[in-house]
């Protein structure tokens, strides 16, 4: 086998069947699985996967585990060789699986690698962070919320600066369309359980770094996000709680303290 695709659920049954549509539509000439982590959504999506997609893989979990935990369970079932975390508010628009897999195939110092994303309108979308930009990241988010929006625009002028034409190595790829090397993972471990979401696949990938890999952007790859469909009230709270997290575990005591300190409302 040579990828399992991993997409975690929760309460997304349009967007996860869209999702699947998707890569059963693009995926050519490649080995391939399937596997749907529900974390107890209640929604029918189980249902209505099972009804639509006889052969695709359904983890039934009893509770909501949260992102990284609960793509660590279909990692234990998977058979692949990379395994390829998939948000379900996503589609692809090419044969993205085939081409991020290709790449891993030629890079053998490559354990993580993603590609480009893109809006629904086919506006490219945080796809990967350049450097060691998490500190960055914090500080401008603290002057986002002290001066909104020249912060704002100073960020959106970033990101239409950023070179998505070529191979490039990164510090980091977004969780949306994460393909990772099952034989490092088995050896470093999967997600941290510190997370609920965010932030876990850059400390994941902040790992691998330190053991020696690299992180990849490959932009022939092409998948439409439909960022924000899939967060709730509750998202801000997760996301401070990882932030501080984050920085504890990949910086010390000191940044988490800084980091709870910035981010406080």
């Amino acid at each position: 086998m040579d990828v399992s695709v991993i997409i975690v659920s929760y309460n997304t049954k349009k967007l996860i069947t869209d999702c699947i549509s998707s890569v059963i539509e693009k995926t050519k000439d490649i080995d391939y699985e399937i596997i749907v982590v529900d974390n107890n959504s209640t929604d029918n999506s189980v249902e209505e996967i099972k009804n639509k997609f006889p052969n695709v893989i359904v983890i039934e979990n009893k509770e909501n585990i949260g992102f990284g935990l609960a793509n660590n369970e279909g990692f234990k079932k998977a058979s692949g060789r990379y395994l390829f975390c998939l948000n379900p508010d996503t589609v692809l628009i090419n044969n993205a699986v085939k081409i991020l897999s290709d790449f891993m195939d030629k890079n053998n110092d490559c354990a993580a690698c993603g590609g480009n994303l893109y809006d629904e309108k086919l506006n490219p979308v945080h796809s990967f962070g350049y450097g060691d930009n998490t500190h960055t990241l914090l500080f401008r988010r603290t002057l986002m919320k002290l001066f909104w929006l020249g912060e704002y625009l100073k960020i959106k002028r970033y990101e239409k600066s950023i070179d998505r034409t070529k191979i490039q190595q990164v510090n980091h790829i977004t969780g949306a369309d994460l393909m990772l090397r099952k034989s490092v993972i088995d050896k470093l471990g999967g997600f941290s359980d510190k997370f609920f979401m965010y932030f876990e696949e850059t400390e994941l990938e902040a790992r691998l770094k330190r053991a020696g890999y690299k992180i990849y952007f490959v932009p022939e790859s092409k998948i439409i996000h439909l960022e924000g469909k899939t967060k709730n009230e509750k998202s801000h709270s997760y996301y401070c709680h990882s932030c501080v997290e984050y920085y504890r575990l990949c910086y010390g005591e000191a940044w988490a303290e800084l980091a709870e300190m910035l981010i406080k409302k």
